[in-house]
């Protein structure tokens, strides 16, 4: 819980302070999945809105598969040096120290953060082009003004609304990440302890069949 909070929070602090600084390192995506296909500033906004949840989603849903099928893999996953952050996980270049494989938390967080960036990046430069939906046949300069300043609003909106996202799809991937391989092992105590109340019906059932008096016996008690 202490480690998803402090992971959480650097999140928070770093896209903060990339929203006020308005610098964004975007990180090399050379032999990546791309999840960056929102990235066109002269689309309408909400194609790049649907375009970026998309992304997002897909992304979460392809760290969640590799998740599981570690975990399924082998009962020594914790092990494995893509279940765990590398140990030096502070360097600023995540994707290198991380690769494509790793689902720890925090390469999660990072990778869902470059993400977020890049789509701030994209909503900052789509206030440099006029909005050319939804507007009449032959609009004037204040259509186009209103036009740009609703747009704009929703954009600032935006910000807020998908960072929200983003941090309650991180924590809910942490609680999986630790609640999944607990459920994955007391599956498999259940499943034992079936087996083994099975096991004791069957003892039980060739027991009941020996006779109540062994023949030539003068008791029926063990002595």
């Amino acid at each position: 819980m202490k480690f998803r909070n402090i992971i959480i929070s650097f999140v928070s602090a770093i896209i903060t302070t990339f929203l006020i600084g308005g610098s964004y390192v975007l990180y090399a995506e050379t032999g990546k999945k791309d999840y960056y296909s929102f990235k066109n500033p002269s689309a309408s906004f909400y194609t790049v809105q649907a375009q970026y949840h998309e992304s997002m989603n897909e992304y979460f849903n392809d760290k969640l598969a590799a998740l599981t099928e570690m975990t399924d893999e082998s009962e020594s996953f914790y092990n494995n040096v893509n279940f765990n952050p590398p140990n030096d996980a502070t360097s600023i270049n995540y994707s290198v120290k991380c690769g494509e494989k790793n689902v720890s938390t925090y390469c999660v967080s990072m990778g869902a953060m470059d993400i977020y960036l890049a789509y701030v990046d994209t909503l900052n430069k789509m206030k440099g082009f006029l909005p050319m939906e939804n507007l009449p046949s032959n609009p004037t300069a204040e259509n186009l003004l209103n036009q740009k300043s609703s747009r704009d609003s929703m954009i600032d909106k935006e910000y807020t609304e998908a960072r929200t996202a983003m941090e309650a799809t991180l924590m809910a991937y942490d609680e999986f990440r630790l609640a999944y391989p607990t459920h994955k092992k007391y599956t498999s105590v259940l499943n034992g302890m079936i087996k083994y109340k099975i096991a004791l019906i069957k003892i039980r059932n060739q027991i009941v069949k020996f006779p109540g008096k062994f023949i030539d016996a003068t008791s029926a008690e063990c002595e």
